[in-house]
């Protein structure tokens, strides 16, 4: 199974703040972006070669938090063939959690390297 590509997708503690950051100090803009009750929650940001995510974290999640936020991080996999990779992996020995369809489209699962880093592995719903 081959990954199409790994974006790093950030926890922060200001979503719009972040994203001032990104934008003034590397040119990054963003390309796409989720939206719950009026508030961005998550995006993807894009400069010349360069992606990043940023997802909003709520106060008790930076809260409790382990490692603390600016510690925390989780690697985004974006893949063509979700079911595949899933069997490969739990037939390697590696814990994974069930696929699962969002509200956004995508099927989606976690699992985690063995450096225990966490990977979010995706792929978007085909609609037809």
């Amino acid at each position: 199974m081959t990954a199409t590509k790994a974006v790093a997708s950030l926890g922060v503690a200001d979503i719009e703040r972040s994203i001032d950051f990104y934008r003034t100090h590397f040119a990054f803009q963003v390309a796409d972006s989720y939206e719950q009750e009026g508030q961005m929650v998550w995006c993807w940001l894009q400069t010349a070669s360069a992606d990043l995510m940023l997802q909003q974290l709520s106060e008790e999640q930076q809260i409790t938090l382990d490692p603390a936020i600016g510690q925390s991080w989780v690697l985004f996999m974006r893949v063509l063939d979700i079911h595949g990779v899933h069997r490969q992996l739990s037939r390697a020995g590696i814990e994974v959690d069930e696929i699962r369809e969002t509200s956004y489209a995508t099927l989606e699962f976690m699992a985690r390297d063995p450096d225990g880093y966490d990977l979010w592995v995706s792929m978007p719903v085909d609609i037809d």
